[in-house]
């Protein structure tokens, strides 16, 4: 333990002392001693020199904010990023767009030609004919029932055969309705076999996978991907200690790798529901307005979470004293005699700290050069 200064010279000199004198007579040298014990307290007789030395204030209960610091990576919004798949195995006929274009909703992407397409086509049509056949049949039959001239059993097939050639029909259609695009062709002067994608939604190819003459047949393998970058990501792992320190609708302040000195203000929008087994993290993510385009999906930052106020006990750092395994502050009980406290510390900012357990707002306590009641 080390005092500074005069004030160190002078306690050094108090404690030679006062062995000195407990070599010499028992009964002088607990009157001069620096602090002596009673029970489980520690007393500072009114000649003691710590008198001059010791600092006391009370605990101070107030308002507190604890910030949190968490590594982020920026994302585009997951529900405006649209991964295009192959909707057909087929040989790509066309490609109409760039990586890095920016389209617009219903914009043509690619087109593909696909035999499968040209027979899901034929099937279509054949299922209208036999449709639009067994409705004539049908009509025919209730007709001849009418008059009583047709068999009962002859209008019973009929409509059996109507209703089995509309089941046909509904399956060969449900295909197009799938893809979103017309029985009949994909536009204008479109050959059977042809098909065209378009993007569902406005924003930049950030991503291109396709070459026209190259055959798509996986259709779990993006060709391209369509994003829109107006509204970007702070995504952050949060540890599961610290996530009491974080909440939805909470203000972030956000520092950019590739813009130093520059702070991005955003929200809380989301707080995952689950924990990630393997790292005990859950994933926080932050909303920023980027219509200025100036984050770029992938770029690295650093948040600083605010922290939700909450009444705190906190103490001058300085208070706080390490007794082998314990962290202790000393408290005072009477004037000029204190006890060792075990606390439990929270968050610190240096000067600060939180005190979680082990004392109460307005207690009375040894804030600078405690150490020296520590034997």
């Amino acid at each position: 333990m080390g005092v500074c200064g005069r004030i160190g010279c002078v306690l050094l000199a108090g404690w030679l002392s006062a062995c000195h004198g407990r070599e010499a007579a028992g009964g002088d040298a607990a009157a001069e001693a620096t602090h002596v014990r009673e029970g489980e307290l520690i007393v500072v007789p009114e000649k003691s020199a710590l008198r001059q030395v010791l600092a006391i204030a009370p605990a101070q209960k107030q308002q507190a904010q604890t910030p949190l610091q968490a590594p982020a990576t920026l994302e585009a919004d997951p529900a405006k990023v649209a991964n295009i798949l192959p909707p057909v195995s087929g040989r790509i006929s066309t490609l109409y767009v760039h990586l890095g274009d920016t389209v617009k909703v219903g914009q043509p992407l690619f087109s593909i030609a696909s035999a499968d397409l040209a027979a899901a086509r034929s099937d279509l049509r054949h299922a209208r004919i036999a449709l639009t056949q067994t409705r004539k049949t049908l009509d025919r039959q209730q007709d001849l029932a009418e008059h009583h001239i047709a068999a009962q059993k002859d209008l019973e097939q009929a409509q059996a055969d109507y209703e089995g050639a509309q089941s046909e029909y509904e399956r060969a259609a449900t295909v197009f309705r799938v893809l979103g695009v017309s029985g009949e062709g994909d536009g204008e002067g479109a050959s059977s076999r042809e098909l065209t994608v378009r993007t569902p939604l406005a924003g930049r190819v950030s991503m291109l996978n396709l070459v026209p003459g190259t055959y798509a047949n996986d259709n779990a393998v993006a060709l391209l991907t369509v994003s829109d970058a107006s509204t970007i990501w702070f995504t952050a792992s949060v540890q599961e200690k610290d996530l009491n320190l974080v909440r939805a609708g909470e203000a972030v302040s956000a520092a950019v790798q590739s813009f130093p000195g520059e702070t991005f203000q955003g929200k809380v929008q989301f707080v995952a529901d689950q924990l990630d087994a393997d790292t005990r993290t859950i994933k926080v993510r932050v909303a920023y307005d980027n219509r200025e385009d100036r984050l770029k999906p992938g770029m690295f930052a650093n948040l600083e979470f605010q922290g939700q106020p909450h009444e705190a006990v906190l103490v001058p750092t300085t208070a706080l004293i390490q007794s082998g395994d314990q962290t202790v502050v000393f408290v005072e009980t009477q004037p000029w005699k204190f006890q060792a406290r075990p606390v439990l510390t929270g968050p610190q900012d240096g000067v600060s700290t939180e005190i979680l357990k082990g004392l109460d707002g307005g207690e009375r306590i040894v804030v600078r050069q405690g150490v020296l009641l520590n034997d």
